[in-house]
């Protein structure tokens, strides 16, 4: 679930065993698959031009209606076209206006894109792809990769605010997840989420993962890495704008059976790290703490102990 504020101007051997079962709740509208992990884009651009998004009447199988949706067709996005109608300036004012070279730069960045992305984006959003420790960065630093990205994430360039601009703002994806353990046979879990900068973002993000009181009463946990920093997604993505996340637990002695929902929230980083995030970005560097928070846990992983 992702927050913003704005302002003025693989180990695949560790994941043969004990891998967490993703679910993610999917709710499958008749035009788009609504699977929304990011909210409260206080000044998200509200308008658009052109909708982006697959027209579901042009498809007989829903299977590849829902593929289609997560394809990266970044040829045909047209955002410095839009940007123009919108602005009503000339498109050859655009680039400078997003200080950037070309409509590439935003995304030339990142890594290169597997050929079977959008069948494992579709099937992750849906639910249905459990080993998500095997995906690399060529999937998860794809913003494709995160449902409905087309339809909010690109409106940042298709119909810009120039009176606002966002500093901070982060997600989590998959948020939630759940498990069953069992005294005396399997203890330990392994998951993995992903978290990133929320669209929009200009800033860098420091941040530190901590969980909450409970879970450390009843499980050892670790997280990998813990404190990191999140890089800006506009006006292009920055290599590091997502961050693969890896976190471990196991059962402690006196933990009972019942069930848990072990919370992972977002703290201030170590001093250390921040002094020196901040002596290397200056004004462009935020503690993420400082984003509006998400109603319940940024990452919760609901454990079952029987």
């Amino acid at each position: 679930m992702e927050k913003k504020k704005t302002a003025a101007k693989p180990n695949k051997a560790a994941w043969v065993l004990g891998i967490i079962i993703v679910a993610v709740l999917a709710v499958l509208a008749l035009s788009y698959l609504q699977i929304i992990p990011i909210t409260g884009n206080l000044f998200a651009p509200t308008n658009t031009t052109t909708s982006l998004t697959p027209d579901p009447t042009q498809f007989a199988s829903r299977q590849a209606y829902f593929e289609e949706a997560f394809k990266p067709k970044r040829s045909e996005y047209k955002l410095f076209e839009q940007a123009s109608t919108f602005l009503k300036k000339p498109v050859s004012e655009i680039p400078s206006f997003f200080s950037l070279k070309s409509e590439a730069e935003i995304f030339s960045s990142l890594p290169q894109i597997p050929e079977d992305f959008s069948e494992t984006a579709y099937l992750l959003a849906s639910g249905r792809y459990f080993s998500i420790g095997f995906l690399d960065e060529g999937y998860y630093k794809q913003p494709e990769f995160y449902p409905n990205f087309k339809e909010y994430g690109l409106r940042y360039w298709s119909s810009p605010d120039p009176k606002y601009w966002v500093t901070s703002g982060l997600g989590s994806y998959p948020a939630e997840q759940w498990d069953t353990l069992k005294r005396g046979e399997r203890e330990e879990f392994n998951a993995v989420v992903f978290l990133y900068s929320g669209y929009g973002v200009q800033t860098f993000q420091g941040v530190t993962l901590m969980p909450n009181s409970e879970s450390r009463q009843y499980f050892d946990i670790t997280i990998s890495p813990q404190s990191f920093l999140l890089e800006p997604t506009f006006p292009k993505f920055y290599k590091g704008w997502a961050e693969r996340i890896e976190i471990k637990g196991k059962l402690k002695p006196n933990a009972p059976a019942g069930n848990y929902a072990i919370g992972i929230n977002v703290e201030t980083p170590p001093r250390e790290l921040k002094e020196k995030w901040e002596f290397e970005h200056k004004n462009l560097y935020f503690d993420a703490t400082s984003a509006i928070r998400p109603e319940g846990n940024q990452i919760q992983l609901n454990i079952q102990v029987d």
